[in-house]
C-alpha cells in the first residue's frame, strides 16, 4: 500500500505562510491527501445571488441541473455522506497528533457556495490532471470561494484522491491519518462545509474536495 500524505499549509492572514508539501507515506492506488487552511482572510462575494447561489457561470457548470449533464445524483449523495462523516468526527473529542487534543465541536452545515467551490476543484483536478490546493492558474481555496460568491472570515480545504476512496467514510478514514487534515475537520472556527466528488480520467480516478468556511461578519 502506498498512501501519499502532503503536509498542510496555513495562512495566518498576515501575508505569511507555514507548512510544507512533502510526501510522507504511501498506496498502490495511488491515494493522495492534502490539506490547507486560511484564517482571518477576507472574501469578496462577487457572483451568484442569495436566492440561487448556483446561478453564476462558475457554479452553473457543476450544478445539479447543469446545462449539459446534471451533476450525478450518486455524486451528490456521496457529498452528503461526507458531511455526515465529518460531523461524526466532530461529535467526539479527537487527538490530532502534533496539533493536540480537540474537544467535540458543533456540527457543520452544507453551504451551496463552498460546495460549488469544492465541486469545481475536484472537476478541475481530474480534467487538468493535477493534485493540489493551487491549480495551474495559481488559484487557491480563497479564490475559489470568491469565484463562488462566498465572502468568508475563515477558509480551509482538504483533498483526497485514489481508486480505493469509493466512499466518504474511506476518504475520511484516510484524512484522519494526517494531523493537519484532522485539525481542519475539528476546527471550531468553521461553521459551514462543502464537498465535491468527481470521477474522471485523471490519474487518481476519484477526487474528493472538502471545503470549510465561516461567513464574513459571523
Amino acid at each position: 500500500m502506498l498512501l501519499l500524505i502532503m503536509a498542510g499549509c496555513g495562512d495566518a492572514g498576515d501575508g505569511t505562510n507555514s507548512g510544507a508539501s512533502e510526501p510522507t507515506s504511501g498506496t498502490d492506488d495511488p491515494s493522495t491527501t492534502s490539506s490547507t487552511s486560511a484564517s482571518d482572510a477576507t472574501g469578496d462575494a462577487t457572483t451568484g445571488t442569495d436566492s440561487d447561489p448556483w446561478a453564476s457561470p462558475y457554479c452553473q457548470q457543476v450544478a445539479d441541473d447543469r446545462p449539459v449533464n446534471g451533476w450525478p445524483d450518486d455524486w451528490g449523495a456521496r457529498e452528503e455522506a461526507m458531511l455526515e462523516a465529518v460531523n461524526n468526527v466532530r461529535s467526539s473529542p479527537t487527538n490530532c497528533g502534533k496539533n493536540g487534543d480537540f474537544p467535540a465541536v458543533n456540527p457543520l452545515v452544507m453551504n451551496p457556495q463552498i460546495r460549488c467551490a469544492a465541486r469545481n476543484h475536484s472537476l478541475d483536478m481530474s480534467t487538468r490532471d493535477f493534485f493540489g490546493h493551487e491549480n495551474p492558474d495559481g488559484e487557491l481555496v480563497g479564490d475559489r470561494f470568491n469565484n463562488a460568491g462566498y465572502a468568508y472570515a475563515f477558509a480551509g480545504e482538504n483533498l483526497a484522491g485514489g481508486v480505493d476512496l469509493q466512499t466518504a467514510e474511506q476518504a475520511v478514514a484516510g484524512l484522519l491519518t494526517s494531523d493537519d487534515h484532522c485539525a481542519n475537520m475539528m476546527g471550531a472556527n468553521y461553521t459551514e462545509f462543502g464537498a465535491g466528488f468527481f470521477e474522471g480520467s485523471g490519474a487518481l480516478t476519484l477526487y474528493w474536495t472538502q471545503t470549510f468556511g465561516r461567513p464574513a461578519g459571523s
